[in-house]
């Protein structure tokens, strides 16, 4: 069953990832349910966050499709990294998961349903329609964490370190953002 208890472990949520995406677009895709490959077209590569219009290339790239499981793990596993409480775990959780970019669509719409049940899990919920009344500041932070993570990945590994720490502050400040819109569910 698909909406079944949910382990709060890695591996369930990952599971259900998949089995959300089959299920929301069975009969709709005909790859509901499976991540972006190499065998698809443009090698399964995809490109999202619009065009940069300084540069007029496309502003960020999804993980290449033979990286996607490996750093999905990496995601997944943020949910229930015990240096952060829920709230800010699930922050972390939904910018690497959009970064990531496992499916072709609805990835924005995936994470966010992980994030709901995940934090529901913990008794809070996300305030959504008060997120989408500062749409523009929130994907202006979530965008800020995509680009330094690009430049992570293409940098130097001398300089891993310098961008790690960029990368840290900008979470830092969609963490505040995000906590905003975090409540509590009082029992």
């Amino acid at each position: 069953m698909l909406l079944q208890i949910i382990n709060q472990e890695e591996n369930s949520y990952y599971e259900l990832c998949l089995n959300v995406h089959s299920f929301l677009y069975h009969n709709i895709l005909k790859n509901a349910g499976n991540f972006r490959q190499i065998n698809d077209p443009n090698e399964g590569n995809v490109y999202f966050g619009g065009i940069n219009y300084r540069t007029m290339k496309n502003k960020f790239v999804g993980t290449k499709p033979h990286l996607i499981r490996s750093e999905l793990k990496q995601a997944f596993n943020l949910l229930f990294n015990q240096q952060y409480q829920p709230p800010e775990s699930s922050i972390r959780f939904y910018a690497e998961f959009v970064a990531v970019h496992p499916f072709y669509d609805a990835n924005g719409r995936i994470g966010r349903y992980i994030v709901d049940i995940y934090l529901q899990a913990y008794n809070y919920y996300v305030d959504w329609q008060s997120i989408n009344k500062k749409h523009g500041k929130f994907l202006r932070k979530l965008n800020y964490c995509h680009s330094v993570r690009e430049r992570l990945k293409q940098s130097n590994p001398n300089h891993q370190n310098d961008w790690l720490f960029v990368r840290e502050k900008y979470l830092t400040y969609l963490v505040s953002f995000w906590s905003k819109f975090v409540i509590s569910i009082e029992l």
